[in-house]
């Protein structure tokens, strides 16, 4: 049996039959979930010294999936920002096509309308994108806001490898993220459940839910670590920017706990970028140079260039146009008339063109 399936039941067994364990429950509980965390903070480092950067090539197509995190983009948008500035002499496409309430397990939990799943719409995605890279973020929603479950985590290695075969038959590189933290503190207490509930959703989410999360993360690296151009442990930094954020500023929250607010976005972006090879602290300073956003945690060495806000607004109107044009053309229930795809592609080639130049001109 797959030892990180072993942890897994013994997370459902803390949970599911706490009298049975009840004085070595708390302590059960956090050594399962450190021993997740350890494996992927050693897996994170391993995989984080690629050679050459981001290893990018000219003219080559990058795809986002995942849910509403990567809709809204934030990350997204400031990863396509920072390869930009620094490889201004290569021609990289991102495209996003998150969408929001998306698992790659097909679970809802109860009460919820049925989410959408990343299989029905992942076949045009792929034709469309025509990608040699593609990021892959799921599990927020997967584990359904349940403590971890077995069939939840059977659910969500099947799909998940039924995923990454569609997009190996392409020869897509794959990038597989780990789920991002939730963070109980930032979400309002009416709104948590704790152990021993019958029903929990995105409305009443299970307190702990955070170790759901660090367990499809040890599930993901376990099966496909080693099959995936690279596995990035996203929880992690993360959960230490939260943690560090709230010790310098009291009462910081995390958006609602589920939704990373600006500054996580960013912190999301570092973390991928300094995983894949780049000197984050750079990224940092170039980010805050063309944007103006700062993370509550560190000090950055360059202060604002002159016209970031109207650059970052500019960045995220088109972005944020491409992004809803993708879904428009790959969801399966998308409105009829959708936009022409070529015309707003290329409309956004052109723009890109022209805030590039800016972005160079605003570096110098």
């Amino acid at each position: 049996m797959d030892p990180q399936y072993e942890l897994v039941q013994w997370l459902l067994i803390c949970h599911k039959h706490p009298m049975h364990i009840r004085f070595h429950h708390s302590h059960l509980l956090y050594a399962a979930v450190l021993f997740v965390q350890v494996m992927l903070a050693t897996h994170s480092l391993r995989a984080a010294a690629p050679q050459q950067g981001l290893r990018f090539a000219d003219g080559e197509q990058i795809l986002f999936l995942g849910d509403s995190i990567t809709q809204d983009g934030r990350y997204v948008a400031f990863i396509e920002t920072f390869l930009w500035a620094a490889y201004p002499h290569l021609d990289l496409t991102v495209m996003n096509m998150g969408v929001s309430a998306e698992t790659v397990s097909n679970t809802t939990e109860p009460g919820h309308s049925r989410r959408p799943w990343v299989h029905d719409r992942v076949a045009p995605a792929l034709r469309i994108a025509q990608p040699d890279w593609v990021f892959i973020c799921y599990g927020m929603n997967d584990g359904n806001y349940y403590p971890s479950r077995r069939d939840i985590q059977r659910a969500y290695q099947t799909q998940m490898a039924r995923l990454i075969e569609k997009i190996e038959i392409t020869g897509a590189r794959i990038v597989l993220l780990s789920p991002p933290p939730f963070d109980s503190a930032s979400k309002p207490a009416k709104n948590l459940l704790p152990p021993g509930g019958d029903v929990y959703g995105y409305s009443q989410t299970y307190v702990h839910y955070d170790t759901t999360l660090v367990a499809l993360g040890g599930l993901a690296l376990g099966s496909f670590g080693d099959r995936v151009e690279q596995f990035v442990d996203i929880h992690t930094p993360l959960q230490d920017y939260i943690t560090t954020a709230r010790v310098q500023e009291p009462g910081y929250r995390y958006g609602d706990g589920v939704h990373p607010p600006l500054d996580g976005h960013l912190a999301f972006a570092l973390a991928i970028l300094e995983a894949m090879g780049e000197n984050r602290q750079q990224a940092y300073d170039t980010l805050h140079q063309l944007t103006g956003v700062v993370l509550k945690t560190e000090a950055v060495g360059k202060k604002p260039a002159q016209g970031h806000e109207v650059l970052w607004k500019d960045l995220r109107t088109r972005f944020n146009h491409l992004s809803r044009l993708y879904r428009d053309h790959t969801l399966p229930r998308s409105r009829k008339k959708a936009p022409s795809l070529d015309e707003g592609v290329s409309k956004a080639r052109e723009q890109a063109q022209v805030l590039r130049q800016r972005i160079l001109e605003m570096l110098k």
